[in-house]
């Protein structure tokens, strides 16, 4: 494995350990912040960036990393309602998850073609 490869590698399974503490940790130790649906986008930008620097060890298909990225977000949020005392699971989380992972593709592939390009 070459040292770029191997960063990647270490970045994803970095914030993907960061993202699993701050989806388990109690509700009363994350901070409130006064923005509407502040929730839906810190689970998009979370889970997009996972996604993303998934996306960047180049490991599997694009579409097969989201889905293994957004599969990952229902199954946190079936852990939070199961495994956590003030928490419960949101199926709007779950689909932001979703999203933020699937919009990830989309950016990461069309950003590629553009370079890879020239254009």
């Amino acid at each position: 494995m070459d040292l770029v490869l191997g960063t990647s590698v270490l970045l994803a399974l970095l914030w993907h350990a960061v993202v699993t503490v701050l989806t388990l940790m109690p509700g009363k130790d994350i901070p409130r912040v006064d923005i509407v649906d502040f929730d839906k986008v810190a689970h998009l930008g979370a889970f997009g960036l996972m996604t993303w620097l998934y996306l960047r060890t180049r490991i599997a298909r694009p579409w097969i990393i989201a889905s293994g990225c957004a599969t990952y977000g229902v199954l946190i949020e079936v852990a939070q309602g199961q495994f956590t005392v003030d928490r419960q699971a949101d199926p709007y989380d779950a689909l932001a998850n979703a999203i933020g992972c699937f919009l990830a593709v989309l950016i990461f592939t069309r950003g590629f073609r553009v370079v890879s390009n020239g254009k």
